[in-house]
């Protein structure tokens, strides 16, 4: 009996409705982009892909810019909250000098973890999120990043 309880369970959490709009639009801060663009739009009720697009600041590299793509899984909490987790790439370059002589290219990996709101009264979406960064080129480097969104969601 127990068993079939968490089976229920289970399938109630995954099936329930996770997000409250198709495509959201807006502006993120944080690391590694200081201000991007951002979109994110729903391929299944719990599935989504989020893109930014901006620019970049590493203290060892200079100023440029970059695009990273995130593949998320979207969870339910309450009406309008949820919370989600993903992975994806970044692709991007930087500059060192001011002749912008020296210009490097970067490329990773990247995981998240975050949380978002949707309110209901006005078509506003807030996410925060972290995780780790891997960037593989010009050479290997662990980072942290993580951003605060704020979207406008076209229902």
């Amino acid at each position: 009996m127990k068993s079939i309880a968490v089976l229920f369970f289970i399938c109630i959490t995954t099936n329930s409705l996770a997000q409250d709009y198709k495509t959201a639009i807006g502006i993120k801060g944080g690391y590694p982009g200081y201000g991007t663009i951002n979109v994110k739009h729903f391929l299944t009720n719990t599935t989504a892909i989020e893109g930014s697009l901006g620019g970049l600041s590493r203290s060892s590299y200079g100023n440029g810019a970059f695009i990273m793509a995130v593949y998320e899984i979207q969870n339910a909490l309450e009406e309008g909250f949820s919370w989600f987790y993903g992975g994806g790439a970044l692709f991007g370059f930087t500059n060192q000098s001011q002749n912008n002589s020296d210009s490097f290219f970067h490329s990773g990996f990247n995981g998240t973890l975050g949380l978002e709101y949707t309110f209901d009264e006005v078509p506003i979406n807030c996410s925060l999120n972290t995780g780790p960064i891997l960037f593989l080129t010009p050479r290997v480097q662990f980072n942290w990043g993580g951003g605060l969104a704020i979207r406008y969601a076209i229902r």
